[in-house]
């Protein structure tokens, strides 16, 4: 299950990661049916949460591929409960979503905006919406690393995050399936830069180096 860091294993790792796991606990018969759900493509668990997990396959405890992104996890967790600051910084810099099994509500200091419907999802509808939030975090990637990475250095935060809200009301049209609107929340999309905005880490932030850009991505995160 578990990995040792180096360049080639994380790259296997990144293409085959459909998703990183977020648990809380009481909700068993939520893992199972997500774990239920993945024969082929992997699911990453946070080094903090694999006590929780049974043994599979499919399950690969993340290891933090530099050292950065362990750093950034600490200081976000001044916020935010420490599993979640770990699984959204391993989600970012492995660029997948994250599938949250109970809830949301672990990561309201990153949310910015969510996606609420009212359909019942069969298991069809599940793996293919799974997809496109792999989808939503992948086509992000590249783009809002670099945005926030230059928005932090030249200290113009409240300007980057306008144009990638903007980029996320533009994405939400991926999920027209669900005829969204009102209901429960089915995804959020996550944003690190709100976390360093609204804490004041700007200046820290930066000391961590040029690597910690890996944990700026915009994430999908599927409530399970």
């Amino acid at each position: 299950m578990s990995w040792e860091p180096s360049f080639y294993r994380y790259a296997a790792v990144v293409k085959n990661l459909r998703g990183v796991i977020y648990y809380r606990e009481g909700f068993e018969d939520r893992l199972k049916w997500l774990l239920s759900r993945f024969k082929y493509r992997s699911l990453g668990v946070p080094p903090s949460l694999v006590r929780f997990m049974p043994k599979r396959k499919v399950l690969i405890e993340l290891a933090y591929p530099v050292h950065a992104v362990k750093e950034a996890a600490k200081l976000f967790s001044e916020v935010m409960p420490p599993e979640a600051a770990e699984t959204l910084c391993l989600a970012s810099s492995y660029i997948s979503p994250i599938m949250a099994i109970g809830g949301l509500d672990d990561f309201q200091p990153a949310i910015v905006e969510t996606v609420r419907t009212t359909a019942e999802l069969d298991d069809r509808s599940w793996k293919l919406h799974m997809r496109i939030a792999d989808y939503t975090t992948l086509d992000f990637y590249a783009w809002s690393t670099q945005n926030a990475l230059e928005a932090l250095m030249n200290d113009r935060l409240a300007d980057a995050l306008k144009e990638r809200f903007s980029r996320i009301v533009d994405d939400e049209r991926r999920y027209w399936r669900l005829n969204p609107g009102s209901g429960r929340v089915f995804l959020a999309y996550l944003d690190p830069l709100k976390i360093i905005r609204d804490a004041g880490f700007r200046n820290r932030f930066i000391k961590l180096g040029n690597d910690v850009a890996s944990v700026l991505g915009l994430v999908a995160a599927l409530a399970i």
